[in-house]
């Protein structure tokens, strides 16, 4: 049923004229795709690839001197690339067919075009190989974090703290040497220190149990 007073025609063209705007940003714009690469709906995927190459070759930037004809040629260029972006991909143009076919569906077409634009095309192979990654590398870090923890759990053990004391001075680990600790302030040597003994318990002491305890902690 049309509109028959003055108010709502007005409003029927304006929405019909921002609808028709919308195809502004879609596809080629006001333009058909087909027409900006001088080929047919029905010509293959292989003329449409030699059309565009023979295009592109004549609008590529790089062939025009001068500012003023790079800058026609960049925007003839992209014209180009984008035409063949749409017809190239046999979804993309199965969808902008159907809108030739059927230009008043404003916001069905609307919702295809911005749809593909937005979802990934990746293969499915590659996303399980990195969510695996992903999971890999996170368990990996909570088995190292764990690790860690119980690292420094054994330090604050006086017992386990005084067994690695004793190996790190056996084994002469710790700088004893005034002259070398000189210039050193006592926050520092202390860090070196703790080092040195963290060092002495992944090495020198069995942890296995203790990184279980504190993973269950």
């Amino acid at each position: 049923m049309w509109p028959t007073t003055p108010a709502t025609l007005f409003i029927w063209l304006v929405l019909i004229q921002g609808s028709y705007a919308l195809y502004e940003g879609m596809y080629c714009g006001k333009e058909n795709c087909y027409e900006v690469l001088g080929v047919g709906r029905d010509d293959s995927k292989g003329d449409i690839a030699k059309a565009y190459r023979k295009l592109a070759r004549k609008w590529h930037p790089d062939m025009h001197q001068g500012a003023e004809a790079k800058a026609t040629a960049e925007k003839e260029f992209q014209r180009i690339a984008t035409a063949y972006e749409i017809l190239r991909d046999a979804d993309s143009k199965t969808d902008y067919d159907y809108m030739l076919d059927n230009p008043d569906e404003f916001y069905w077409h609307y919702y295809r075009y911005y749809y593909r634009r937005v979802t990934p095309k990746v293969d499915v192979r590659l996303v399980i190989a990195v969510t695996i990654t992903v999971i890999s590398a996170c368990q990996y870090y909570v088995a190292w974090n764990n690790y860690r923890s119980a690292v420094s759990y054994l330090l604050q053990v006086p017992k386990h703290r005084t067994r690695a004391m004793q190996i790190a001075r056996e084994e002469k680990l710790l700088e004893t040497d005034k002259k070398k600790l000189r210039g050193k302030s006592k926050s520092e040597i202390r860090e070196e220190e703790e080092e040195v003994l963290k060092k002495v318990i992944e090495e020198k002491m069995d942890i296995r149990y203790m990184c279980t305890l504190v993973s269950v902690l």
